[in-house]
């Protein structure tokens, strides 16, 4: 036993952008509104997280291809001038590593321990978002090497 949490394995997706659209109000459909621009495009999210802002407007932040978003920056200023967030950035290069299960659901500690790993090797994580069985995490390309050896301090996945 090595004392490191057990996981079915790593996935990482590069070749991405990270997009952050800031303090927009949370009317119906305002999300569904922006993710829909994305979709009639034909650009694929490959991750998404919608949080709550400090005076209750929505921050939301996905991963799109770099190539597609490139291609389609006018979607940002559709955005912009449809929803009128306080703020759209775009990140890139960015990277999403994914510990996956089976049986996270199970383990309370496996986002602490994401944490931990990323904070004792210094690492600035853009995101993170775990479900019942995985636990994700954007970090710029440059910090995909030492991000998986810092997660490897804690986890155990095959080869």
């Amino acid at each position: 036993m090595t004392g490191k949490h057990q996981c079915g394995g790593l996935m990482t997706r590069g070749d991405l952008c990270l997009v952050e659209v800031l303090g927009f109000d949370w009317n119906p459909g305002q999300s569904c509104g922006i993710l829909a621009k994305f979709g009639t495009a034909g650009i694929s999210l490959s991750f998404l997280t919608v949080g709550n802002g400090a005076m209750g407007e929505k921050n939301m932040s996905f991963c799109v291809k770099t190539e597609e978003m490139s291609k389609n920056r006018d979607i940002l200023d559709e955005i912009n001038e449809e929803f009128d967030p306080d703020k759209i950035s775009v990140g890139a290069p960015v990277v999403i590593l994914t510990l996956y299960g089976p049986h996270f659901l199970e383990r309370h500690t496996l986002a602490s321990e994401v944490f931990s790993a990323l904070c004792a090797a210094s690492i600035k994580s853009h995101t993170v978002c775990s479900s019942i069985n995985s636990i994700s995490v954007v970090v710029d390309l440059p910090d995909r090497d030492r991000t998986v050896s810092c997660l490897q301090e804690k986890f155990e996945w095959p080869e």
